[in-house]
């Protein structure tokens, strides 16, 4: 056993303690242990590194130091236990016969170059508890053919994953797309690829480099689309506004009614009645589900004889969730509810020129709205 002790302020660092075939630095203040190396005379092919190692006490075995297995040519699988939290720089870089590794969901940080050139790698799974994939963490892993990336990925470096040419599947967990650099994926074939992602990020990843290089990307099993919020459509100073509880939606909408179109009587019968829908979208969304009103132009004053001294103001009328909500009525004014058979079912006054109105599901209202009676179908 070699030993070399580094004294430091009120610490002690004993900074090579050989312990099986690895060789370790211990920090005696925190109790901590370093994987720094391995035996030379004694290359393993095989390694298992364990939480806890003994040495006059007990060290938790937290970080894979900076080129620890660096050329280790000998090493086929390596398996880290959950206590450690970092994978240093160049830590397994040209392990070229490393084809296993397990990367437990303790592990936070990725190092720069740490399995770069591991040409027979197969296979990764970075798990959710990662949030930094360092530059050329994987670059020219020549023989990878599947990359996982965990949900709490925000960073990704340069070339982390380039030149690995045999590369046909990457799953990224990440609902928010990482921040990764352009060369990430560099002579990686990505354009052969498939990328499977959350489906509510599906329109983050086609439209942002390098991930919109995949040439296939589809949503992952399992995960559900985002669905934007019903909207609420209002009327007020002859303006249709609509307004939705999911921010930065657009809106389709459409106007029909019965009194447009072409007719060849002397007698139309106009119903005074807009049948309006609306549609919230938004990028990474389901639709909405749809919304819809009537807008109903009511007389000011007696129309008489003259269409065009006619004087009518609109009121939209909306009813969801068992609720009739009125908007462009007069502030203060006062709508009056029935049954069809005249049974008064009480009353509503406008603020701000909405009023609201409790009904009961599946049943038909006649809201009184000055002179004018109007049928409601409760929904």
């Amino acid at each position: 056993m070699l030993l070399l002790v580094a004294m430091s302020a009120g610490a002690e660092t004993i900074s090579e303690v050989t312990i099986g075939n690895l060789v370790y630095s211990l920090d005696t203040d925190t109790k901590v242990a370093t994987v720094t190396g391995y035996d030379r005379s004694n290359e393993p092919t095989d390694v298992v590194i364990p939480n806890t190692i003994k040495y006059g006490g007990n060290y938790s075995v937290t970080t894979i130091g900076e080129w620890a297995f660096n050329y280790c040519t000998s090493l086929a699988s390596v398996n880290i236990p959950n206590s450690v939290t970092t994978i240093g720089e160049s830590a397994f870089s040209y392990c070229s016969s490393l084809a296993s590794v397990n990367i437990p969901n303790s592990v936070t940080t990725i190092g720069e170059a740490t399995f770069e050139n591991c040409t027979s790698l197969a296979s990764v799974n970075i798990p959710n508890s990662v949030t930094t994939i360092g530059e050329r963490a994987f670059y020219q892993c020549s023989g990878l053919t599947s990359i996982t990336i965990g949900n709490s990925v925000t960073s990704i470096g340069f070339c982390a994953f380039a030149k690995c040419s045999e590369l046909e599947n990457v799953y990224c967990y990440a609902e928010n797309v990482p921040s990764t650099y352009t060369t990430a994926f560099e002579e990686s074939s990505i354009n052969s690829s498939t990328l499977y992602v959350p489906t509510s990020a599906l329109y983050s990843y086609q439209t942002t480099a390098p991930w919109s290089g995949f040439g296939t990307i589809k949503a992952l099993e399992g995960t559900e689309a985002k669905k934007c919020e019903k909207p609420v459509i209002s009327y007020n100073n002859g303006e249709l506004s609509f307004t939705c509880a999911t921010e930065g939606v657009e809106y389709v909408s459409k106007i029909n009614s019965d009194d447009f179109g072409n007719f060849y009587t002397q007698l139309v019968q106009l119903s005074g009645c807009y049948n309006i829908s609306v549609t919230a979208t938004k990028a990474g969304y389901d639709n909405s589900d749809v919304a819809t009103a009537k807008l109903y132009w009511l007389p000011t004053s007696d129309i008489g004889t003259n269409i065009n001294t006619a004087k009518t103001r609109g009121v939209v009328i909306q009813s969801a969730g068992g609720f009739i909500t009125l908007s462009g009525l007069n502030t203060n004014e006062r709508v009056d509810f029935f049954t069809v058979d005249g049974i008064a079912l009480g009353s509503a006054t406008a603020t701000d020129g909405t009023a609201t109105f409790s009904a009961t599901n599946g049943t038909i209202v006649v809201a009184k709205i000055g002179k004018e009676s109007v049928k409601i179908a409760v929904e």
